[in-house]
């Protein structure tokens, strides 16, 4: 029997070549099924299936969509499962819904018109295992969850410890090379309490602590911007503000235990994950940003992390095309209705934050609209004169480039962080009318020495 990582129920043929375009462009392995009735009956060959997909816009009855949602739920309880309902359907409605077992519900319109999809089920299916360092494995010590490794031929991952099992030290000495294990991202929880176990003052506990923080910040942003774009539901400002106010708690321990170690870039690159253009390089470019307003003394280094986490929450708006082109770093081949599009996603962005009435202050707000503005006023959404764009706004744009160039592809090896640094410092940073000649001068020293401002400023952890 073989896992699946996407099943789609559907037998309208536009639904099905919208949901295996997806799945062609991320390489999941999926199936197709005109029926919950055929998926119950031809689902059981299947050893498991990451991601369910259930087609249930010509239902107008919400007890008719439950219905087939609870079918579903019981084929396959631990998948995640999506309901595309029609839009025509109440708030009240999807609350029926997802009761019933729904992990997601999408409306119609959102799933042909958006990029939510593909951001869903990239997280769900590809984004499902959380990188960790086998140095933060302690010998001698017992793990609760499975360890697995990513075969770097054909990119699958391979289970090389079961829940019980006493980590030994030529287990770790065997995956020295490769240098990290995978997690399901369902048990960062575990992992969490796991870490927790080990805290001290010595070097390696602090590392470990810090990129622990790192896999917490990644996930509540994660679910606060699945909340942010949730059309299916009325705005909540108790629960807006309750997810907004974890990722900040986690932004700050992110930062604080930054400020610990001597070469934190080197933590966050090689903590993060996820595709260029892709929404889950948020909490990368918050961290890069919230470390260098900390040493260049920019704004409140908290205010812009949150800042870069919401920057570009509006790509979940755009069109399937645009984003696709923004993903492979192509924005140069747009057509003028998808760079139209692409220029006002900041706009999406604050419009959606502000819709869930998110408690952030009138800076993040600037921050936000003007993270793609540039001096010579060639960037946007409003091209505004370089003397009204916040030196917030720029250093998280910087910290944007910086991630493109330093970012890891999974399964491709890291580059240095340092000689990326130098590049931003020289190409970008320098790019004529790109930044104002006073952000260029407080920021060049500080990317291009790195080193002996970072022994000054922050801790006293060097990474071995």
């Amino acid at each position: 029997m073989k896992s699946i990582d996407l099943a789609v129920v559907s037998s309208d043929s536009r639904f099905l070549q919208r949901a295996t375009d997806v799945a062609r462009v991320f390489g999941f392995e999926y199936e197709t099924f005109e029926s919950v009735d055929v998926f119950f009956e031809k689902g059981e060959a299947f050893k498991g299936v990451t991601c369910i997909i259930l087609d249930c816009g010509k239902i107008e009855k919400s007890n008719e969509a439950a219905g087939m949602t609870q079918v579903a739920c019981q084929m396959a309880a631990d998948s995640y499962i999506i309901i595309v309902m029609n839009s025509k359907l109440r708030p009240e409605d999807a609350r029926i819904i997802k009761a019933s077992g729904a992990s997601l519900v999408m409306m119609e319109n959102e799933f042909y018109a958006s990029s939510k999809l593909e951001f869903v089920t990239s997280q769900v299916i590809r984004s499902a295992y959380i990188p960790v360092k086998n140095v933060d494995l302690v010998p001698g010590t017992e793990v609760d969850f499975p360890l697995f490794h990513l075969m770097p031929v054909n990119k699958k991952f391979l289970k090389v410890a079961k829940p019980g099992v006493i980590i030994r030290e030529d287990f770790l000495q065997k995956y020295q090379d490769v240098g990290e294990f995978y997690l399901r991202r369902q048990d960062l929880a575990k992992w969490v309490e796991y870490s927790h176990g080990f805290e001290a003052d010595d070097s390696q506990s602090l590392l470990r602590k810090c990129r622990l923080r790192f896999l917490q910040l990644n996930q509540s942003f994660l679910e606060l911007a699945l909340m942010i774009s949730d059309q299916s539901s009325a705005a909540s400002f108790a629960l807006g503000k309750e997810m907004y106010g974890t990722c900040e708690a986690f932004a700050t321990e992110l930062l604080d235990s930054l400020t610990h170690v001597q070469n934190p870039w080197v933590v966050i690159n090689s903590s993060a994950v996820g595709d260029f253009g892709s929404l889950e390089r948020a909490p990368a470019i918050a961290a890069y940003a919230g470390l260098l307003s900390s040493l260049s003394k920019t704004g409140d280094p908290k205010e812009v992390m949150i800042g870069a986490l919401l920057a570009d929450v509006g790509y979940l708006e755009l069109s399937p095309s645009t984003s696709a082109k923004i993903r492979e770093n192509r924005v140069q081949d747009m057509h003028d209705e998808e760079k139209m599009e692409y220029s006002k996603h900041p706009i999406y962005s604050l419009n959606q934050c502000l819709s869930r009435k998110l408690p952030f202050s009138e800076a993040i707000k600037s921050m936000i609209l003007q993270s793609h503005e540039r001096a010579d006023q060639k960037g946007f959404p409003n091209k505004i004169n370089s003397d009204k764009i916040v030196e917030e706004a720029m250093l998280i744009r910087l910290c944007w480039e910086l991630d493109n160039a330093a970012q890891i592809r999974l399964g491709e090896e890291r580059r240095d962080i340092n000689a990326v640094k130098n590049e931003i410092a020289g190409d970008y940073l320098s790019s004529m009318g790109s930044y104002s000649v006073g952000f260029m001068i407080k920021m060049q020293p500080i990317i291009l020495k790195p080193d002996e401002l970072e022994e000054k400023t922050l801790g006293k952890v060097r990474i071995h």
